[in-house]
This record gives structure tokens, sequence and C-alpha cells, in this order.
């Protein structure tokens, strides 16, 4: 070959291989990380972003908001957490530099404690951004479950795969209860009413404390817009919900008014498609299984596994990968089975890493099917 064929195709080579490099996602999207986020809300919003290949998330700090990193994003997620600890670690000079990219047509996603930091709740520290109050402020650990959910129209413009579906059943962890905001303060501000996506039908009011019929009607999802900005508020949790983290690639193409490029889905019923609200006598039950976890025989774990099966377990999340590992191999195997039913996109990682090591081949079956569903619901 002459040095000018070596030469040209080198260049062609460099060419090609810079392009690939350096091609602008479908969709740049930021993960708040900071004093507000708590690991698994963000890690499961982060983990379901990533079922739609083009879009590229990466985390981002307070510091990094400062300094600019928004004009690089399409969409800002704010997970769940802690609502007043979001405003508190961002403080106002980002709150105001959040609020002018959106302003300007930044999108947001905001889940749970992430929808009481953008509310217009008087006499909290909230950013008034997303055109709702919360009401019921001082009963905000109202509960956790599998809650029922039905879409009103525009939802079903959204997701058009739920459209012949009265109710979903979605995973809600004391998330706020919302209503629309005072007038007068939407009037003074660039946020407009919002418009209700979905609305909650459970009625959630686990303790003596709280007051029933609360939550029926309430918004579970709602839209509005900031300037030119879009807004997504979500009070529960599709990102952990079974069948329903697809969702979350939706909503940040809407929120960055690209919901024309979203990715249509094959709509699978969870395992758990009905209502489950966690009694008190559930939570303590779920309270007592890392005792179980840790230090229970065989038998006492499984019967653990197997009560999660059936119960939404916040906290059964950040366990189930210790007990991939644990000295069982049937425990390994059921833990495996539950990451799969519950569709965990977080253990994906450890299950594939257990499954490796195992050498049982009943356990390695069951890792093995494990594997494979998690890994087909990426795109």
């Amino acid at each position: 070959m002459s040095k000018k064929l070596i030469f040209l195709f080198a260049a062609i080579l460099c060419a090609f291989s810079c392009t690939q490099r350096t091609a602008t996602p479908a969709l740049r999207v930021g993960m708040l990380d900071g004093l507000g986020s708590g690991h698994t809300n963000m890690t499961e919003a982060y983990a379901a972003a990533q079922l739609d290949s083009r879009i590229n998330i990466r985390y981002i700090t307070s510091a990094n908001i400062a300094w600019g990193v928004l004009d690089s994003l399409d969409v800002l997620i704010i997970p769940g957490g802690g609502g007043s600890m979001h405003t508190f670690s961002l403080g106002s000079t980002n709150i105001n530099i959040i609020k002018k990219w959106t302003e300007n047509g930044g999108g947001i996603l905001c889940i749970c404690a992430g929808a009481y930091a953008l509310s217009h709740t008087p006499d909290y520290a909230c950013f008034g951004m997303n055109g709702a109050q919360v009401v019921d402020l001082d009963h905000s650990s109202r509960g956790q479950g599998l809650c029922s959910v039905a879409l009103t129209e525009e939802g079903r413009k959204l997701f058009p795969e739920l459209k012949d579906i009265d109710t979903i059943h979605l995973l809600f962890e004391n998330g706020p209860m919302l209503a629309p905001a005072d007038s007068a303060i939407l009037a003074e501000s660039p946020a407009t009413e919002y418009t209700p996506i979905a609305v909650m039908l459970s009625d959630v009011h686990v303790g003596a404390e709280f007051q029933a019929g609360i939550s029926p009607g309430k918004p579970f999802f709602l839209t509005n817009s900031y300037g030119k900005g879009r807004i997504f508020t979500s009070i529960g949790h599709p990102e952990g919900s079974a069948s329903f983290s697809w969702m979350i690639p939706r909503i940040l193409f809407w929120c960055a008014g690209k919901e024309d490029m979203a990715l249509p889905v094959e709509y699978k019923a969870p395992f758990l498609d009905t209502e489950v609200i966690m009694s008190e006598q559930d939570l303590e039950k779920e309270g007592s299984m890392y005792r179980t976890f840790v230090y229970g025989t065989k038998e006492e774990k499984l019967e653990g596994i197997n009560w999660m099966m059936t119960h939404p377990s916040w906290s059964m999340k950040t366990w189930a990968t210790g007990l991939l590992y644990d000295k069982d191999f049937e425990v390994r195997g059921a833990a495996a089975a539950w990451i799969a039913s519950t569709e965990l996109l977080t253990a994906k990682k450890d299950l594939e890493a257990a499954f490796a090591l195992e050498e049982n081949p009943i356990a390695k079956a069951i890792m093995q099917k494990a594997v494979e569903d998690i890994n087909s619901l990426y795109r």
C-alpha cells in the first residue's frame, strides 16, 4: 500500500473514531447528588434512565451547578430523600441558577422529596416552581406501599401503553400530598398551574394520628411549565416499581420537549399487581428483617424473603445484594428471584457477579434466569 493510501486510510479512521466519541446523545441528564438525595432514590432513578441507551446521565453536585453545568444538560433530576435538605444544600444562589436555566427551556423531573422541594408551600424551605403546595405537611410520614393510581386523559397520551388499563400500582413512600398553589403566588412566578397526569386512588394513613381521606384524588403525577421549561413532578416512585421503571426515560424526553423521540415499550403487568399498603405491623416486621438476614437461620431468611415477595419493602432493596452472597445456596437463589421479580435494576452488577461465582446448579439456574430477565429490560 502506498504512503498516500496509508495516510488517507488513517485520516478516515481517525475522523470516524472522533465522530463516534463526540456524537451528541439524544438526551443529556444530570442527577442531583447532594445532601437531600437519598441513595436508594438516586441510584434507582439513575438506573431507570439508563434503560434508554440514548440517554447520557451523570451525577452532578451543587458545585457543578455553581460552575454552570446546567448549560450542558437538557434535564435535571431532583430525586427523593429530603425536601428541605435539597433547598438548604443548594442555597438561594444555586436555586436561582436552576430557576433561570428552567425559565430558558431546561427540564426538571422531581421525585418525592424533590416534589416537596419544588413546591410553593408556605413556611417550608422550597423552590416555588411546580405550581403545587403541600397539604397536611405535619403528617409527612404517611406510609408506604403499592398504591392504586389512575391516569388522566393527559396521562394516557404520555403513556399510551397504559391507555386501556384503569388502575396501575406504583410504589409510594411518604411522598407529599399536593394541591394547587395559591393563585396570588403563581401570579408573581413564571410557574403555571399544574396539570394532573395521574391521581392517587389509595387512602394512605398509617398510624392513629393520620386522618383518613387525605390522599385519594391527590395528584400522583403532575406537570407544569416554568417559563419555557417543563417540570414533571412525581410524589411516588415509578423508578422503583416493577414493570414501570420505563416511565422514567419517557418522562425525561417529555421534560426536554422531545416526547416524540421516546421509545415505545411492551407493557408487562408486574408480578404483584394489586394495592398493598404496609400496616404498622408490616413496617415493624420489615424493620426486624435486617437482624433476621444477618443472624437468622436459612429457614428464617427464606421465610423473610417470601414475606418480602408480597410486601413492597423499601428497606429490602438495600439488603438484597448482600443475600446474593449468603452461605446457603437456597437463600442466594431466593434473593436472585426477588431481585428479578421486583426488577431491582441497581442490583444488576451484583447479580451478574454472584451468578459468575455460583457453584450450586440449582441456584445458578435461578440466577441465570434472573440475569436474563434484568438484561431484557435494557435497550
